[in-house]
């Protein structure tokens, strides 16, 4: 009996368990979602996948990869057991079917035509279009159905999303003063290396424009270095920054660069990484002091290291240093790059420490504030202190809409518009729901501790110092958490009250980062976690104060 006993009791406990850990998965989903999201570029996120992809370990380049997510899926409609029947014959005839396109291809597209994933990419280019019922037809009239969509343009888009190459394309130069230097007109290849690892291949057949193709081999050097001359028009004290097109090869490696002209050297402090398959730019901007305003940088810094040996009047030299990522470094470039964005292109430190001071501010605010007229309200005795207390808690019914704008006037009036004033000092004047709980809990305190102490000569303020703030602690810790979690999450306050960005919390500068930001949903997730972290941080450590303050505030009351 007694071990049957300890079975269900262990099985019950077990279930327990189970349930709680089940329940915390499901509550800790959309914070992994955002998690795991902050470490995906662009073009991994549709379809939607809970783990981000790894890049591979790219020592030589270009190859042949596809995505994850690029790589053909069974259609719902289709029975498991037909597109296990169709999918080898039809991969095999679909590699046949590329040599019929092979001579209207450029020269350099033929070596790769058989790659796997080349076949794997029209497979995937052709699905989309196909209707779900060509999969109820036989292998052979399947296969035909594929094969008949294939054409030359096809296979030319399908090569150049999965040749995965380093391409350099146009130079812009722009100044302090507006004006822009394009380099294309003087010399379409002008990049140029001596080390042994890495070959310039000039492109201009089958490319939308003329290229360089980087052809490098990592199996003997750990590095190599692109070099490149243009002339300038610009005074070398008007040149603001360099902007490089290029193309990527999801490698990871590491990108920095030099600018030489008029005898300075300056050099980049902020990486760049050869982390996409598309064509982008990248921009290195000479240190100012836009660097330390509030508005999203676009660029890379450089900064000035002294002079040097290149001082060619009306020219100036690029060079471009790729590092290659080792073992794990290209995982961890990737995974932490929209970190490193969001807090490059925004002033995070900024908003962090706006953030900081108004939770500090508003947190001191409630405690003093309620806790002094919970005071009034539960141990003092004064006329008409009860319809008061009345008009207190009728204000929670009085939605803030409608008094969002007759606030805001006062303010304005005030002269507290574009400044911080409005976000914290009503807080010293107290919540109305934080005065209820607080007198609540204070109703519990028995009065002989009360008379005790005013026997001993302890005036009010001396007994709401030393025996009431330290027997409502708990209630104190939660009214703490509250506000913490108003504040650091407050958005429609700044909204209202700031204009100024170098004001922004938390809440409104990552709303401004979205604004320029529209569609890198992988930045806005780092950034959200960034914000989100000290909250997760501050739960764990302060639950204990926080439900223990909740729970003795309901007993009392």
């Amino acid at each position: 009996m007694k071990k049957g006993r300890r079975k269900n009791k262990t099985l019950r406990r077990a279930l327990l368990h189970g349930a709680l850990v089940a329940g915390s998965l499901v509550f800790a989903a959309p914070f992994i979602w955002l998690a795991s999201t902050s470490g995906k570029v662009a073009d991994e996120l549709y379809p939607p996948r809970w783990v981000p992809q790894t890049p591979n370990r790219v020592v030589e380049s270009p190859y042949i990869g596809i995505r994850d997510n690029e790589r053909p899926e069974r259609p719902f409609q289709v029975p498991k057991e037909d597109w296990e029947r169709v999918q080898q014959p039809l991969a095999k005839a679909l590699d046949s079917s590329l040599d019929t396109f092979a001579p209207d291809l450029p020269e350099y597209v033929r070596p790769w035509l058989h790659e796997a994933d080349v076949t794997t990419g029209v497979f995937a280019r052709l699905l989309r279009r196909t209707p779900d019922e060509v999969f109820k037809q036989e292998t052979r009239a399947v296969n035909a159905s594929f094969v008949r969509g294939v054409s030359t343009e096809l296979v030319s888009s399908v090569f150049d999303d999965v040749y995965r190459r380093v391409a350099m394309g146009d130079t812009i130069f722009y100044g302090w003063d507006g004006s822009i230097e394009d380099t294309t007109a003087h010399n379409r290849f002008p990049w140029k290396s001596r080390d042994a690892n890495v070959q310039l291949i000039e492109r201009t057949e089958g490319a939308p424009q003329a290229v360089q193709e980087v052809h490098y081999d990592f199996r003997g050097a750990d590095r190599f270095t692109l070099t490149a001359e243009f002339p300038l028009q610009m005074p070398p004290e008007k040149f603001k920054k360099v902007v490089v097109s290029h193309h990527s090869d999801r490698s990871w490696h590491v990108l920095w660069m030099t600018v030489e002209m008029a005898g300075r050297k300056y050099q980049s402090v902020q990486p760049g990484f050869l982390g996409s398959d598309r064509w982008q730019d990248i921009a290195w901007q000479i240190e100012s002091d836009a660097d330390r305003t509030a508005r999203t940088k676009t660029w890379l810094r450089m900064e000035d290291r002294g002079e040097s040996d290149f001082n060619e009047p009306g020219r100036i030299r690029l060079t471009l240093e790729v590092r290659q990522a080792k073992g794990i470094m290209a995982a961890w470039n990737k995974y932490a790059n929209n970190y490193r964005e969001a807090l490059r292109m925004v002033p995070l430190k900024t908003y962090t420490w706006n953030s900081v001071l108004l939770v500090l501010l508003n947190v001191t605010g409630q405690i003093v504030g309620s806790s002094l007229v919970a005071y009034a309200f539960s141990r003092l005795h004064w006329p008409g202190r009860d319809f008061c207390f009345i008009l207190v808690l009728a204000t929670l019914m009085v939605p803030p809409q409608v008094t969002m704008i007759p606030v805001f006037l006062i303010f304005k009036n005030l002269g507290w518009y574009n400044s911080l004033k409005p976000l914290w000092i009503p807080s010293f004047f107290g919540s109305a729901f934080f005065i209820f709980l607080l007198r609540q809990f204070m109703k519990g305190i028995p009065s002989d501790l009360e008379d005790s102490a005013k026997i001993d000569g302890c005036g009010y303020f001396g007994i709401y110092r030393l025996i009431i703030i330290p027997l409502i602690k708990p209630a104190l810790a939660a009214i703490g958490i509250f506000t913490f979690m108003g504040t650091w999450n407050d958005f429609m306050g700044p909204l209202i009250y700031l204009n100024d960005q170098g004001l922004y919390p938390l809440s409104l500068g990552l709303f401004a980062l979205q604004v320029f930001q529209t569609q890198n949903y992988g930045l806005m997730m780092a950034a959200s976690v960034l914000m989100t972290l000290p909250v997760v941080i501050l739960f764990f450590a302060a639950q204990r104060q926080f439900i223990q303050g909740i729970t003795l505030t309901g007993i009392k009351g």
